[in-house]
């Protein structure tokens, strides 16, 4: 990924000339070139450029425009040959030349209109102004600091807190926050007086101050209705298409991380179908072989039949099946993570599995990855919380035709899903804290995933934020569907892209999502319900529409392909390791305050004996104490201060 960084002195201030010399610092990233240096006498601004696309070859970003102004693009766009001919430009034309002359047509209304997959940041010395932008459902930010005297911004956090000006004090209850996997505003990041810029955002700094404005969500006020039932599904295969192949654009075919899934098997059947003859690299983990592994009803330990199905009928996909032999050297040491992106880094466990898969896509030359990653908030989203919408409406009839026999499908008793996704949702979240704190003897919903001292959340108002982002501790989020999908296609998403970001830049690889584009995504949100259960069945849309393009081992199949199955194993290798972690974090007084050493130390000393002994507490041994033990380690790296 190109990354680029900034700093505008408004007015002269003591660290004017650290800044700008610590401009053009190397990135914390694999396979980043020197970066290119530009300057006046109040910004100084660089970039080094990642060479995925035929035409970064030809960027010799930052340089100015005519007019003085100076463009930092990161990203692609996503069918650059209209725009060029639109705007008169020459073919050769690069991705931020292209996009630097529709800014100066058009300016910064209607960028939803540029469409690719890019963050920019624009500074004019005539106006004494930085505008920053990044395009809807990208996948990237910008992070950014601001004072009255001064603007500080990079793509990556590692990089803004390569600057000395920027302040690096973590800030508890963002820290709190992430540690028990809930968002307040994805935009706040776990250091005071950081933002980040979220997709579809864009922002205008001056001497005066900072505006953002969000000029694209996903909107669960959109409706669609079209006039049969397989019109959706042919309408939602047409979008996943062009979502694939614009995502497609590089020096090379890009390779696609695989499970035996609906979401990246599309993608896999998709990108095929666009290169064919070309070969199209897939990468799948699998379990180590003769490893004993935790059974799961409802799920299946390997992907690897499923993916040799979808190869046998696509000629030209090339699959790839790798495992890890144990924890990798991150999952013991994960420093690395949080010195190239700048954050903590929670699942690297669950990553160490993935290791092998991304260290051979990278062997065989790969800078670009596809994967499938938001398909279950978009169109392979299963449906059941559709029934509160059925419910809220008074339309018992759907509920009958369309629910009751989706959960039969699905299997299971049909009164836990009532209650979830009718009964629970309706309630306010303050309302289900206090039930649930009166059923559990005053616990916290919250302790069940995260193990943080309930004085300490006390401290920093954690329940307080939780309520008034419409949280509760429990997961239930918005009663709404479409508000569910958006949020998570948002916020959460948001957050899950700090992680994307240190991922790659610890690989070197670019990760491109087909499932996270802005009209695929509208589209998903506007379907009515009933299309998501049509034909009683759960994640209906997306198994009608690739019917006949996936083998039905696949499309037909109502279990779940367990990631990391070996996860008991894995985790039973670090247990002495975690135990060290624990004494030392009795030492570092945030992480003290924080976490609930003397329940972590007695799961270490309670140890199960097997992985079908630690069945029960699979939650509890798979992610939250790793979870906790890698919140104790960020706390700990941190307090060394800018570096």
């Amino acid at each position: 990924m190109t990354h680029f960084r900034g700093y505008v002195a408004f007015e002269a201030e003591e660290q004017t000339r650290d800044d700008r010399a610590r401009a053009g610092s190397a990135f914390f990233d694999a396979g980043l070139p020197k970066p290119r240096i530009w300057s006046d006498d109040m910004a100084a601004l660089a970039l080094a450029q990642r060479r995925v696309t035929e035409e970064d070859y030809r960027e010799r970003q930052p340089v100015p425009d005519g007019a003085g102004r100076v463009i930092l693009f990161s990203g692609y766009l996503f069918e650059p040959a209209e725009v060029i001919q639109a705007l008169h430009l020459a073919p050769e034309a690069t991705d931020s030349e292209v996009a630097a002359a529709w800014l100066d047509r058009h300016g910064f209304d209607g960028l939803q209109r540029l469409k690719g997959d890019y963050a920019f940041a624009l500074w004019d010395p005539r106006k004494r102004q930085v505008d920053m932008a990044v395009s809807p459902m990208a996948m990237r930010v910008v992070y950014w600091h601001a004072r009255p005297k001064g603007f500080w911004f990079a793509t990556i956090l590692s990089a803004l807190h390569q600057f000395p000006g920027v302040p690096k004090e973590l800030d508890p209850l963002q820290l709190a926050l992430y540690f028990s996997v809930h968002i307040a505003d994805p935009a706040d990041t776990h250091y005071r007086n950081i933002r980040l810029l979220p997709p579809g955002t864009h922002l205008t700094a001056t001497a005066q101050g900072v505006r953002e404005r969000a000029f694209w969500r996903p909107d669960p006020n959109r409706r669609l209705h079209l006039p049969k039932p397989q019109d959706y599904a042919e309408a939602a295969l047409e979008l996943l298409d062009r979502a694939v192949k614009v995502r497609l654009r590089g020096r090379r075919i890009p390779g696609v991380m695989v499970s035996g899934g609906l979401d990246s098997s599309s993608v896999a059947a998709s990108a095929a179908l666009h290169a064919s003859p070309a070969l199209v690299q897939t990468y799948t983990a699998v379990p180590q072989p003769g490893q004993i592994i935790e059974g799961r009803a409802g799920w299946y330990d390997s992907e690897q039949e499923k993916v040799e199905a979808l190869a046998a009928r696509y000629p030209n996909l090339r699959p790839g099946f790798y495992h890890s032999d144990g924890p990798v050297g991150f999952e013991d040491d994960p420093t690395p993570f949080f010195a190239m992106g700048g954050r903590t880094f929670f699942l690297s466990n669950h990553f160490g599995w993935f290791d092998p898969t991304y260290r051979a896509a990278r062997a065989d030359g790969h800078d670009v990855l596809l994967m499938g990653s938001m398909g279950n908030m978009c169109l392979s989203f299963d449906g059941l919380r559709g029934m509160s919408d059925f419910a809220r409406a008074g339309r018992i009839d759907k509920l009958l035709r369309f629910a009751v026999p989706a959960i039969r499908y699905r299997g299971g008793s049909i009164w836990p899903h009532l209650k979830t996704h009718i009964l629970l949702t309706a309630l306010p979240p303050k309302l289900r804290d206090s039930l649930w704190r009166l059923k559990h003897r005053g616990k916290h919903a919250w302790a069940r995933t995260s193990a943080m001292r309930p004085e300490f959340a006390r401290a920093i108002g954690f329940d307080e934020a939780l309520w008034a982002a419409g949280e509760d501790g429990m997961f239930l989020h918005q009663t709404d569907s479409r508000q569910l999908q958006a949020n998570f296609l948002h916020n959460r998403r948001t957050r899950n892209l700090e992680m994307w970001l240190s991922l790659r830049a610890y690989y070197g690889i670019e990760q491109r999502d087909p499932f996270a584009d802005p009209d695929l995504v509208d589209f998903c949100i506007a379907v009515p319900r009933e299309q998501y259960l049509w034909g009683g069945r759960t994640r209906s849309l997306i198994r009608r529409a690739l019917a006949g393009r996936l083998p039905s081992i696949i499309v037909d199949d109502r279990n779940i392909g367990q990631q990391n199955p070996e996860w008991f194993a894995r985790i039973t290798a670090q247990r002495g390791n975690f135990a060290a972690e624990i004494e030392r974090l009795a030492n570092v007084p945030l992480a003290a305050d924080m976490l609930d050493l003397p329940r972590l130390k007695q799961m270490i000393e309670q140890w199960p004996t097997d992985a079908e002994a630690a069945k029960s507490r699979r939650f509890e041994y798979e992610h939250m104490l790793p979870r906790a033990i890698q919140n104790g380690r960020f706390i700990r790296w941190s307090e060394g201060g800018n570096s």
